[in-house]
């Protein structure tokens, strides 16, 4: 310690004080310990009161924070120069605000030999708020213990919380119920100080947002302490439920940040990773909620600004996407990654799903190589054919994520995939390649064309987009056009009265978010060609059960059959009579009339049907305009029918709704 202004001066000025005075004022211009440092430092000592002095500090530095304006009273003072003793004193912030709160009780000693002893026991935690200018916003509560000694070059800490309790301004950070002990002992090699330390933690809970974390937690660590820098050499960290994670770190006190840091765990919970470490992280990204399982290990080593190395290892995993989309079982892998290095994984799949589909077990040839990491030629067993990745390559650059995807599904049997699609069985198989698929700034998209055939004909799907792929409200946009369908094959497939024919369909701005169409521009019509044209009774009784009422705040479609232009048995009334119940669209007794014999049946034309939906509602379109309805079939032949649609929009929901009710054969619709 270095006195500025001698301790002998103080004895002039005490020498110097007129006869009946019994004020002593000390002056020290500033202290140096390896503890602390202060300046402009008066005691002030009163005859009448033996014992009892204040301690002013102008400034004081602990630990490297700063405090100005102290006020220290003492009781039990004493002071020759080299002692100084302050068994049970006070200290306040020496302002307006301060002189407003509890003064902070505390006992000190100090030697001039480096002997130095500083306590709290059992303080109010809102006592620290005057004087720590951090934690007026925080409203602590609880009760502090705080001991600090230091005997030469040795050094002993031990600090306890007990039911503390605080919480941010902005609420992102906040403990309740909070108890821990922390002990850390020092010993001073030249300027150099070696450290160990242990934090237990048994009770309370603490959340930095996005993470929450109850107590068990228990830390031991030791390292270096000098001016520049604060070194871990080890620090072992063990998480109850968790695992134990060992880590090391260097710290430069001066640019106040991490030089370099690195870490390894032991044999890790991955669900409890998944749930209360990664999962928070990615919900803040607007990631969706993943599930896991098994067990894995990670270690991770940053240096020069930078991450040098990372290795990632599972053991018997189970991963799986809250949306469903994916969900992959048995993963054992080896993921090893260094900066400049080019690197493979080893990584092996016993089984997965994508959506409703089953994938088989397959190896995953993952490469990479500094901030790119490439998959090239997995093939993985679906169903009875497979799913073949070509090429799927992930890069970082300045301006984000990027990648691109070429593969396709080849050779699935259609009846097998339509059950687990647990849809209506279809024929023949399928296969489709995807000739490319990139991501760029947040949009997957496709280039070129996705083609597919089925129903005896084609459907080609352009400009395909996923918004926000990885997100919670991914949009799916493309277009969409079928050239050549079989109608037979169509209606037979999902249960609906018989049609033969074929058509056409272009779908257009088609844009759904979770499987369900926000908006698009459809248009369906009869193919061009000389073919067979036909619809049975029962395609005309599903049709117009179309019609049934739905949701009144929206008209639903009103469709119903008017006979031909010769040869029906209606008079000729029956096209403009008005219905009985105007939104039903109900036919005339004329059909239920008709023989459902074998292969009796209709003739048409012309089949065409639009639809623009925008805010859930669907504006309908036909073949042509007729009064105030459109006609959607176009009748031919002996005998032949019409069929109008009379209310132009259209509840989607309730028309969705209606479809299904027919296709299951549910349509709850009376023939008169």
């Amino acid at each position: 310690m270095i006195f500025r202004a001698a301790v002998f001066l103080g004895l002039t000025f005490l020498a110097a004080l007129p006869c009946g005075a019994a004020q002593l004022t000390l002056s020290l211009g500033s202290i140096r310990h390896a503890a602390f440092e202060a300046e402009g430092v008066t005691v002030s000592m009163d005859a009448a009161r033996r014992g009892e002095a204040d301690i002013r500090f102008g400034r004081l530095l602990v630990a490297g924070a700063e405090y100005r304006e102290l006020k220290l009273h003492c009781s039990g003072f004493y002071f020759d120069g080299r002692r100084l003793d302050c068994p049970e004193g006070t200290l306040r912030r020496d302002d307006a605000r301060g002189r407003e709160r509890p003064a902070l009780p505390f006992a000190f000693a100090w030697r001039a030999d480096g002997f130095l002893d500083f306590s709290l026991r059992g303080v109010d935690a809102v006592a620290f708020s005057p004087l720590v200018k951090r934690l007026r916003g925080w409203k602590p509560q609880g009760r502090i213990d705080l001991a600090l000694r230091v005997d030469g070059d040795r050094a002993k800490l031990d600090l306890a919380a007990h039911d503390l309790e605080f919480a941010s301004r902005e609420g992102d950070i906040a403990g309740k119920g909070i108890s821990f002990t922390l002990d850390a002992a020092a010993e001073r090699s030249g300027d150099n100080w070696h450290w160990r330390a242990r934090l237990d933690w048994p009770q309370g809970e603490l959340v930095r947002a996005p993470w929450r974390r109850t107590a068990g937690v228990r830390l031991e660590a030791e390292g270096d302490l000098n001016r520049e820098m604060l070194e871990v050499d080890l620090a072992r960290l063990d998480v109850a439920g968790f695992g134990a994670v060992s880590a090391g770190l260097r710290w430069s006190r001066e640019r106040g940040e991490a030089t370099d840091w690195g870490f390894i765990t032991e044999r890790i919970d991955l669900s409890v990773a998944m749930r209360d470490w990664l999962q928070p992280w990615l919900t803040s990204l607007g990631f969706p909620e993943w599930q896991a399982s098994g067990h894995a290990r990670f270690s991770a080593e940053w240096a020069a600004g930078g991450l040098r190395r990372f290795y990632a290892g599972l053991e018997e995993a189970a991963l799986a996407d809250g949306t469903g989309h994916l969900e992959l079982n048995g993963v054992n892998a080896r993921i090893p990654w260094e900066a400049g290095v080019p690197t493979e994984a080893e990584i092996g799949i016993a089984s997965g799903r994508l959506g409703d589909l089953p994938l088989g077990g397959f190896a995953l040839p993952l490469k990479m190589d500094g901030h790119e990491a490439k998959v090239e030629g997995l093939v993985a067993p679906l169903l009875d054919g497979r799913l073949v990745v070509d090429e799927l390559r992930l890069a970082k650059s300045q301006s984000g994520w990027h990648g691109e995807f070429e593969g396709g599904i080849e050779g699935v049997s259609m009846p097998k995939l339509s059950r687990a699609l647990r849809l209506p069985a279809m024929a023949g198989s399928l296969t489709a390649r995807i000739p490319r698929i990139a991501y760029e700034q947040g949009v997957l998209h496709l280039d070129g064309a996705l083609g597919i055939e089925v129903f005896d004909g084609g459907i080609t799907v352009h400009q395909l987009r996923l918004l926000d792929p990885f997100g919670k409200n991914r949009r799916f946009v493309a277009d969409v056009t079928a050239r050549n369908l079989d109608l037979g094959m169509l209606t037979r497939t999902f249960s609906f009265g018989a049609i033969e024919g074929r058509f056409d369909a272009d779908l257009r701005e088609l844009e759904m978010q979770g499987w369900k169409p926000l908006r698009f521009e459809a248009r369906i019509g009869s193919s061009p060609g000389d073919y067979p044209r036909s619809l049975s009774i029962g395609a005309l009784k599903d049709i117009t059960a179309l019609g049934e009422a739905g949701s009144p705040e929206v008209e639903q479609p009103s469709l119903r059959p008017l006979p031909g232009e010769g040869g029906d048995d209606c008079s000729p009334r029956c096209g403009s009579r008005p219905l009985k119940e105007p939104s039903l669209g109900r036919p005339g007794g004329w059909l239920a009339r008709a023989p459902e014999r074998s292969g009796f049946s209709f003739g048409y034309a012309r089949i065409g049907l639009g639809c623009t939906l925008k805010d859930g509602v669907c504006l309908l379109e036909g073949v042509e305009r007729e009064g105030q309805g459109v006609v959607l079939m176009r009748g031919a032949g002996v005998p032949s029918v019409r069929i109008i649609g009379y209310n132009r929009h259209i509840d989607w929901e309730a028309l969705v709704a209606r479809i299904r009710e027919v296709i299951a054969g549910r349509p709850g619709v009376v023939i008169e």
